[in-house]
C-alpha cells in the first residue's frame, strides 16, 4: 500500500491544510533525491535502488519498523576532551557543538547560578522555515509559549520578512532553543544519510558491515558522531537482508527517552518524574524539558548524577537518547547487485555552481507562492 501523505514531524498541527500538503511534497521530493543519489558527481553513489519513497512505491505486508537510537551528547566533543567537566562545559558553550540532532539550552537561577531548567529540542530547521513562511502569527505564539513571552516579530524576521533561524531566542545555550540550528542537524541530512547508507558494498570480495567501514566507504555522514555511523549501519543491516528500506511517517527526529539510574533528588523522589515532553505526540516527541516544579523546594542543580551535582545541561544530555524509525520490507526479494567500490567525487566540469538549488525549502516556498499568485 502506498502512503497518501507525509505528516509533519511529531504529527504537529501548526500548518493549515495547504501547508501540510506542501510539506508532504517536500519530504517526498527529498526521498526521491536520496534514492537517485548523485552519480554525476560521485562514483559508486547511485541510484540507491533499495531505498524507496513510500508515496511512490508500495510498502509490503512484511514491513518491519526499526527504531534506531543513539545518545544525544556529542561524541566528537567527548573524544576531544580530557575530563567530564571539560566536555560538559564545551557542549554547553555553543549549540554548534551539539551535533547529534539534539540541542539544548540551560536556564539558571540569577542569584545562585544553579541550573533551574534545561530545554531539549530535536526539531529540524526545515519545518520551521515552512511554518515561519506560512504562519507568522503561529510561529510567534509558539516562541512565546515555549521560549519567552518577550519574543516579538522583529526578533524572528529580518527587514525583508525572512525568518531568521539563528535569532536571539534560538541561537545560544542560555537564551532558549526552539529548533535545531547546528549545520548538520537537518531533516535533509537525515534523509540523505538513510539513502546513502542503504547501498550494500562488497569491497575486495567482502561485504562491509561495521559502522566505521560503512560510513567511511559510503561517505554519508560524520564518522566521529554517535548518530551517523549507527544510523547507517542499522539501515544497511536491512538492505543486506535483501530488503527495501525507507523512513517511517512522520519523517523526523524524536526523543527516545531519558534514563535516570544513579540519579538522586534531595527529597528522595524519582528524578525521572521531572522529565516531560511538551511538543509532539507521546510516540513522536520533539521537545522536552527537565525542570523541578517550584513547590518542591529545590531545583535541577540540587539533583546529583552519580554523586555529582548537575551543573551543566550536558550532564543530562549524557542520558538523553534520540531516534529515527526506519522501515524494511520485501525481505530476501531484492535483486539489486552490491556496489564494489566506495563513493568518491568525480572530476567536475565548470558550470555546476547552482546544482541542487531547487531542492531547498526556500525553493519549495517560492513555488508555492507562485501557485497562489496564479489562482
Amino acid at each position: 500500500m502506498k502512503l497518501e501523505r507525509f505528516d509533519p514531524p511529531g504529527r504537529l498541527d501548526d500548518l493549515d491544510a495547504d501547508g501540510k500538503v506542501a510539506w508532504s511534497r517536500w519530504i517526498s521530493g527529498r526521498l526521491d533525491d536520496a534514492r537517485r543519489g548523485d552519480p554525476d558527481r560521485y562514483e559508486n553513489d547511485g541510484p540507491r535502488e533499495q531505498f524507496y519513497n513510500p508515496m511512490a512505491v508500495d510498502t509490503d505486508e512484511d514491513a518491519q519498523a526499526v527504531d534506531i537510537v543513539w545518545t544525544g551528547f556529542p561524541r566528537q566533543v567527548a573524544s576531544a576532551s580530557v575530563s567530564d567537566v571539560q566536555r560538559w562545559r564545551v557542549a554547553d558553550s555553543s549549540r554548534d557543538h551539539q551535533d547529534e540532532y539534539c540541542e539544548w539550552s540551560v536556564e539558571r537561577d540569577p542569584e545562585t547560578e544553579k541550573v533551574r531548567r534545561v530545554t531539549f529540542t530535536c526539531e529540524g530547521p526545515e519545518y520551521w522555515q515552512f511554518l515561519a513562511a506560512e504562519a507568522p502569527e503561529t510561529t510567534l505564539d509558539l516562541y512565546r509559549r515555549h521560549v519567552s513571552p518577550a519574543v516579538e516579530m522583529a526578533d524572528l524576521y529580518d527587514d525583508d520578512g525572512r525568518y531568521v533561524e539563528r535569532n536571539r531566542f534560538n541561537v545560544s545555550t542560555a537564551n532558549g532553543a526552539m529548533h535545531l540550528i547546528q549545520e548538520n542537524n537537518t531533516l535533509a541530512a537525515e534523509i540523505e544519510l538513510a539513502g546513502g547508507s542503504s547501498v550494500v558494498r562488497v569491497i575486495g570480495g567482502r561485504t562491509l558491515a561495521g559502522e566505521q567501514e560503512l560510513i567511511r566507504c559510503g561517505r554519508y555522514g560524520a564518522a566521529g558522531r554517535n548518530s551517523d555511523p549507527h544510523i547507517g549501519a542499522q539501515v544497511n543491516s536491512l538492505t543486506r537482508r535483501k530488503a527495501d528500506v525507507t523512513l517511517a511517517d512522520p519523517v523526523g527526529l524524536y526523543f527516545a527517552g531519558l534514563v535516570t539510574p544513579g540519579w538522586e533528588a534531595p527529597d528522595g523522589s524519582d528524578p525521572q518524574g521531572f522529565w516531560r515532553y511538551v511538543r509532539g505526540t507521546p510516540e513522536h516527541p520533539v521537545r522536552a524539558v527537565y525542570e523541578v516544579p517550584e513547590d518542591r523546594g529545590f531545583v535541577v542543580g540540587d539533583l546529583k548524577i552519580d554523586g555529582r551535582p548537575i551543573r551543566f545541561g550536558g550532564q543530562i544530555a549524557d542520558f538523553v537518547s534520540v531516534k529515527l524509525t526506519g522501515i524494511g520490507c520485501r525481505f530476501e526479494k531484492s535483486a539489486v547487485a552490491p556496489m564494489t567500490g566506495c563513493r568518491a567525487p568525480r572530476a567536475q566540469p565548470l558550470g555546476l555552481a547552482g546544482f541542487g538549488a531547487e531542492r531547498s525549502v526556500a525553493a519549495a516556498l517560492r513555488a508555492r507562492t507562485r501557485a497562489r499568485t496564479r489562482r
